[in-house]
Protein backbone atom coordinates (compact mmCIF):
# COMPACT_ATOMS: atom_id res chain seq x y z
CA UNK A 1 0.00 0.00 0.00
CA UNK A 2 1.38 3.46 -1.10
CA UNK A 3 -0.04 6.20 1.43
CA UNK A 4 -1.88 9.07 -0.25
CA UNK A 5 -4.03 10.56 1.89
CA UNK A 6 -4.50 10.97 5.76
CA UNK A 7 -6.47 7.50 5.83
CA UNK A 8 -4.12 5.62 4.06
CA UNK A 9 -1.53 6.93 6.28
CA UNK A 10 -3.00 6.05 9.25
CA UNK A 11 -3.23 2.83 7.91
CA UNK A 12 0.34 2.15 7.42
CA UNK A 13 1.10 3.62 10.86
CA UNK A 14 -1.48 1.42 12.40
CA UNK A 15 0.29 -1.78 10.43
CA UNK A 16 3.84 -0.89 11.95
CA UNK A 17 2.29 -0.05 15.49
CA UNK A 18 0.98 -4.12 14.91
CA UNK A 19 4.14 -5.51 13.69
CA UNK A 20 6.40 -3.91 16.51
CA UNK A 21 3.82 -5.13 19.00
CA UNK A 22 4.83 -8.26 17.20
CA UNK A 23 8.33 -7.94 17.18
CA UNK A 24 8.38 -7.91 13.40
CA UNK A 25 10.25 -4.46 12.94
CA UNK A 26 12.33 -2.93 15.55
CA UNK A 27 11.70 0.38 17.46
CA UNK A 28 14.48 2.21 15.13
CA UNK A 29 12.35 1.40 12.15
CA UNK A 30 9.47 2.39 13.30
CA UNK A 31 10.20 5.73 14.79
CA UNK A 32 11.56 6.51 11.49
CA UNK A 33 8.81 5.75 9.63
CA UNK A 34 6.66 7.56 12.01
CA UNK A 35 8.96 11.03 11.68
CA UNK A 36 8.69 10.43 7.65
CA UNK A 37 4.70 10.01 8.19
CA UNK A 38 4.93 12.85 10.12
CA UNK A 39 6.27 14.92 7.71
CA UNK A 40 4.14 13.83 4.57
CA UNK A 41 1.08 14.95 6.67
CA UNK A 42 2.50 18.02 7.04
CA UNK A 43 2.79 18.15 3.55
CA UNK A 44 -0.88 17.87 2.76
CA UNK A 45 -1.56 20.10 5.72
CA UNK A 46 0.14 22.61 3.23
CA UNK A 47 -1.22 21.89 0.41
CA UNK A 48 -4.94 21.83 1.94
CA UNK A 49 -4.61 25.48 3.01
CA UNK A 50 -2.79 26.20 -0.65
CA UNK A 51 -6.24 25.06 -1.64
CA UNK A 52 -8.27 26.91 0.30
CA UNK A 53 -6.19 29.90 -0.04
CA UNK A 54 -6.09 29.69 -3.67
CA UNK A 55 -9.95 29.17 -4.11
CA UNK A 56 -9.99 32.87 -2.85
CA UNK A 57 -10.25 35.18 -5.98
CA UNK A 58 -8.84 38.59 -3.98
CA UNK A 59 -5.72 36.14 -2.93
CA UNK A 60 -5.51 35.15 -6.09
CA UNK A 61 -5.02 38.15 -7.61
CA UNK A 62 -2.75 39.42 -5.07
CA UNK A 63 -0.41 36.46 -4.69
CA UNK A 64 1.77 34.44 -7.79
CA UNK A 65 1.37 30.68 -7.57
CA UNK A 66 4.93 29.93 -5.99
CA UNK A 67 3.95 26.04 -7.59
CA UNK A 68 4.10 26.95 -10.89
CA UNK A 69 7.13 28.29 -10.95
CA UNK A 70 9.78 25.62 -11.65
CA UNK A 71 13.09 25.06 -9.46
CA UNK A 72 16.09 27.81 -9.89
CA UNK A 73 18.81 25.72 -9.91
CA UNK A 74 17.54 23.33 -12.56
CA UNK A 75 18.00 24.08 -16.29
CA UNK A 76 14.74 25.36 -17.91
CA UNK A 77 14.18 23.12 -21.12
CA UNK A 78 11.69 23.93 -23.92
CA UNK A 79 8.41 21.78 -23.81
CA UNK A 80 9.51 18.95 -26.63
CA UNK A 81 7.14 18.58 -29.59
CA UNK A 82 5.04 15.52 -30.21
CA UNK A 83 5.08 14.38 -34.10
Amino acid sequence: MKPVNTKSMFSMLCNYMEKLDNDEIDVYKANAMSKLVGQASNLLNYELKRAALMCNKNFQDEHRNLEAKNFDSLPQEPPKRIG
